[in-house]
Parts: C-alpha cells; sequence; structure tokens
C-alpha cells in the first residue's frame, strides 16, 4: 500500500499544489501572480522528478500504466507547463490579474492529462475526459471581460456534454461485446473475433470523434478557433500548447494498445478527419485578419499533419509523428512568446494590421517570429524541416504518394499565410506605437530559437533518446 502512494507521488505534486495555493491565498495578505508561479513552479518540477522516477511503475495497472512511452510525453508537457507559467505570470502582472484560479485549473487539467496519457481502460478514458471538459469550460471562462468567450464557453459546454454522451455509449457498446474494459483485453478479442457487428464499430466510431473533439479537428473545431481569436493569451497559450501532445499520446495508446486489429477500419476514418483539417487549415490561415485566429488554424494544421503521418501507427509513423509534433509545438511557443510583446497602451494586439511595420521598432523580436514560421513551414536549416522530412520520408518509404501530394500542396498555402505576416511586418509602415518587452521575454525567445536552429549543428542528438523509446510502442 506504501508503495503505492510513492507511485503516485507525480499525482499527489500536482494535488498539493491545489491545497497550498488556496491555503496561501486565505493566510497571505500580500500575493502577486508571481507567488502563485513560484508555487507551481515548485510542485511542478517536483512532479517532473517523480513521473521520471517512476516511469515504469504504476499503482493501478488495471486502469493506467505508466511507461516510457507516456514518461517521454509527459515530460515533454511538465516543461512546456513550466515555460508557459512563468510567461503567463508576466503577462497577470502586467494586467494586474489574479492568477490564483488560472493556476488551479490548470494544474487541475495536468492532474487529468497525467491520468488519460498513462490509460489502460476504456473505462479510464470514459471517467477522465468528461473531468477534462469541465476544467477545459472552466479555462475558457477565465477571460473576466469579453462576453463573445462566454457564448464560445456555452457552445463548448454543449458539445463536449454531446461527446461525452457518445464517448459513455461507445464504451458501454464495447463492454457488453467483449465483457472488459482493459485494453489488452479487448485487443484480445478483436484478434480472436475477425467479424464486428455494426454497432461495435458505431461504438469505435463514437469513441473516436470524441477525441477528433478534443483535438479540435475539422469539423469540431469551431468552439477551439473562435477562442483563440478572442480569449486571454495565458488561456490560449495553454490551450493550444499543452493538451495536443498528452491527446496525441493517449490516440496513439488506445489505437495501438488496444483497437490495433481494427486498423482497416480505423486508419481510413481517420485520414479523412485529418485530410479535412490539413485543407481546412491551410485555407482558412490564409484568409484571417486576426493573427491568434490564423496561427490557431496553423496548430489545427498541425496536429492533422501529426495524425495523417501516423499512417498504419507503426513505430516509424509514430516516431515520425512524435518528432514533427514536438518541433511544432516548440516553434508555436515561440510564435505565443512574440505574442507577449505585441502590446500597446497595455492592451494586447491581436490584429494583423496592427502589427504593421513590426521590424523597424522590434527587430529581435521580428527576427525571432521569422524564425519560427520558418520552421513550422519546414524551412531549412530550421528544425522544422527535420520535423516535415521525417514525416514525409516514412509516407515516401510506403509508396502513400496521395498522402505526401497533400502534404506538400497544403504547405504552400501555409507558407502564403506566413509570407503574409512577413509582408506586413517587414515592408508596412509601423502604425502602432508598441509598448516595451518584457527582457525575460527576449531571453526566453532566444532559447527557443535556439533549439529551432539547432539543426544547423544536428538536428538527431535532440530526440535521439526519444526516437528509442518510441521505437517499442507498438
Amino acid at each position: 500500500m506504501l508503495q503505492n502512494w510513492f507511485i503516485l507521488l507525480p499525482e499527489i505534486c500536482l494535488v498539493s499544489f491545489l491545497v497550498v495555493a488556496w491555503l496561501t491565498e486565505l493566510l497571505r495578505e500580500e500575493k502577486t501572480a508571481k507567488t502563485f508561479y513560484s508555487i507551481a513552479q515548485f510542485f511542478l518540477l517536483a512532479s517532473l522528478s517523480s513521473t521520471i522516477l517512476f516511469y515504469n511503475k504504476s499503482a493501478f495497472p488495471y486502469l493506467w500504466q505508466n511507461s516510457s512511452f507516456t514518461t517521454l510525453f509527459k515530460t515533454f508537457v511538465y516543461l512546456l507547463a513550466w515555460a508557459w507559467f512563468y510567461l503567463s505570470s508576466k503577462w497577470f502582472l502586467n494586467k494586474n490579474r489574479p492568477s490564483l484560479k488560472f493556476y488551479s485549473i490548470c494544474f487541475g487539467l495536468l492532474f487529468s492529462f497525467s491520468i488519460l496519457a498513462s490509460s489502460s481502460s476504456i473505462i479510464t478514458l470514459a471517467l477522465i475526459i468528461p473531468i477534462i471538459c469541465y476544467l477545459h469550460y472552466l479555462l475558457i471562462l477565465r477571460h473576466w471581460d469579453i462576453e463573445r468567450v462566454r457564448t464560445t464557453a456555452s457552445t463548448y459546454a454543449w458539445c463536449s456534454t454531446l461527446f461525452c454522451i457518445l464517448l459513455f455509449v461507445g464504451v458501454s457498446i464495447i463492454y457488453f461485446q467483449t465483457e472488459s474494459f482493459e485494453y489488452l483485453k479487448i485487443k484480445q478479442y478483436l484478434l480472436m473475433n475477425k467479424t464486428y457487428t455494426f454497432q461495435f464499430l458505431l461504438g469505435i466510431l463514437f469513441i473516436l470523434s470524441c477525441f477528433m473533439f478534443l483535438m479540435a479537428i475539422v469539423p469540431f473545431h469551431h468552439w477551439f478557433v473562435a477562442f483563440v481569436s478572442n480569449g486571454v493569451l495565458p488561456v490560449c497559450g495553454f490551450i493550444t500548447l499543452v493538451p495536443p501532445l498528452i491527446y496525441l499520446c493517449a490516440f496513439i495508446n488506445l489505437i495501438s494498445k488496444c483497437l490495433a486489429p481494427l486498423s482497416n477500419f480505423i486508419v481510413p476514418l481517420i485520414s479523412i478527419f485529418a485530410t479535412l483539417s490539413i485543407i481546412i487549415g491551410a485555407l482558412s490561415s490564409n484568409r484571417e485578419t486576426n493573427i491568434r485566429r490564423l496561427f490557431g488554424y496553423l496548430s489545427i494544421y498541425c496536429l492533422s499533419f501529426a495524425i495523417i503521418g501516423l499512417q498504419n501507427f507503426s513505430d516509424k509513423s509514430i516516431i515520425a509523428s512524435f518528432a514533427y509534433i514536438t518541433i511544432a509545438i516548440l516553434s508555436l511557443t515561440g510564435v505565443y512568446t512574440v505574442f507577449l510583446s505585441l502590446k500597446s497602451r497595455g492592451d494586447y494586439l491581436s490584429e494583423v494590421n496592427s502589427i504593421s511595420g513590426f521590424y523597424t521598432m522590434r527587430p529581435y523580436m521580428s527576427a525571432a517570429l521569422l524564425v519560427f514560421m520558418f520552421s513550422l513551414i519546414g524551412l531549412a536549416p530550421t528544425l522544422g524541416f527535420f520535423g516535415y522530412l521525417s514525416v514525409i520520408n516514412n509516407l515516401v518509404s510506403s509508396n502513400e504518394w496521395f498522402r505526401v501530394t497533400l502534404l506538400l500542396g497544403s504547405l504552400l498555402f501555409v507558407a502564403g499565410a506566413c509570407l503574409q505576416i512577413v509582408r506586413i511586418i517587414y515592408f508596412e509602415s509601423p502604425t502602432t506605437k508598441f509598448d516595451r518587452t518584457d527582457k525575460s521575454i527576449y531571453i526566453c525567445l532566444f532559447i527557443n530559437v535556439l533549439f529551432i536552429l539547432i539543426s544547423l549543428i544536428n538536428p538527431a542528438w535532440l530526440l535521439h533518446d526519444a526516437l528509442v523509446i518510441l521505437g517499442g510502442i507498438s
């Protein structure tokens, strides 16, 4: 029993933050956004350390099971969350806003993400995903000002309720058919039975559609795009950057360890969703005047690119998709860091036209944004080139020429959207006087740019250990 408590230390650290943070709120008179960030930093790093320490141990293996694979994803997510919490604290200090609820909801999500990533049972999915949806709803409401965000939150609440119901129905159908909730037992059932009823396939479809909704894949993307164009930066950045890695991890786990025998049914199905998302994401980004909405579509494009690269969920395709999505999120993190500098008279700007001539006033910031966009469209010598190459090379080796053509063609439209921003920043006259940028943002940008440009030296070393870990997932 005592051993189980030690194994649960990562989750205990995340929950402990909530207790300590709220006690600080009640007992301490002088507190700022930096106060709660300092507390968050301690418990997040403690959770990260214990996650690595107990990477292959599980207290409840029949519900969720840790492995090198899940630990890799969690490690990236915790580091990403730590970096974004630090940057978010600057926003809260600048706007003089209370940050306790933001950090509390985010830690609740990180706790839920930890369980979701390691899920080894469909009942775990059915229980934890509704909690994630509810916390997402609360996080979307952390805006305080704009009524449109409340409308978006209401729409998200109704849609998430519908998909959670579909998830429950899908899990119930699979249980009654297989008489088990565990991934491995369901996989054994599927291997022994080669014919499946319409109801069983419908249950699989319901579960997959719930994942597509969580990942904001077309046609379930409207809530995400509507929010990122109106929401506050800390919340928009967290929802855009942190959840995708966990959702992709849980999705790969579900398919590889549970539904792999149904790959002939699943792969074409998710390919349709991913293809639509790539087309809509690439085309829609070209006509956007809201820079956050533009990069919202690009984030949908990037996640869909990773999904379509999964192909048949082989070792090579999983490695390629992981490499791509990690690099893409690293680039998007840099973009959102630049967003924190797009400030005039205390207000954070979001319209593309408002940053015209940005280069003349913030040359280093503009250069950093240029590097991040080049990485997003896969231009050498940025690390993004390595990400795109890993996916496309894997598809070429499998003779998936239609997908290769689709991805390369869509990339031209993504490049067009990025070049539009380049034109406005570098070749138009400035119309806005920008506020002074915090030095810590420059430091974060410098570190991020170093990672993005690391392919100038040797891109393989950055992901070498990750590739070894991912090699045995399927």
